[in-house]
């Protein structure tokens, strides 16, 4: 299943574990296939580097680069095609779109209000990491 997770759905897998983390397991046993473009990347790293993050990393012994080489090991390289989302509320989010579109992924994981008040983009469900979860891999949960 080709899916593209949100950056929310990355930091928090990273940095903290819990259901967001299972996605990993899951691509890292090739049940799924995480895709990224390097601008989701690039928000990513930006993300990371946010004092607010900060202490999380050092009280996990990590640093962005290492956290970077992770999420790059889990994930296969796609680039991004621009479209056009009216209805998106929040312009940030199109990275997200762009990606998953020219990924040609079924799923987009993410927590962030905007994109799942779409549902689904072009055929591409929109959906949380637990209702993913719950529909896909209950056995995860």
């Amino acid at each position: 299943m080709r899916i593209v997770l949100d950056v929310n759905v990355w930091i928090s897998g990273l940095l903290w574990g819990g259901i967001p983390s299972k996605f990993l397991h899951l691509a890292r046993n090739e049940r799924i296939t995480i895709f990224a473009s390097q601008a989701l990347f690039l928000e990513l790293e930006t993300t990371l580097r946010r004092a607010k993050f900060q202490s999380r990393l050092e009280m996990r012994g990590y640093t962005v680069e290492s956290l970077m080489s992770v999420a790059e090991g889990f994930s296969e390289s796609c680039s991004t095609e621009v479209v056009d989302v009216p209805e998106l509320r929040d312009p940030d989010d199109i990275v997200i779109l762009e990606t998953a579109n020219s990924a040609n992924a079924e799923v987009i994981i993410t927590g962030d209000l905007d994109l799942l008040a779409l549902n689904e983009f072009n055929g591409i469900q929109i959906l949380t990491p637990q209702v993913f979860l719950s529909q896909y891999f209950p056995d995860k949960l």
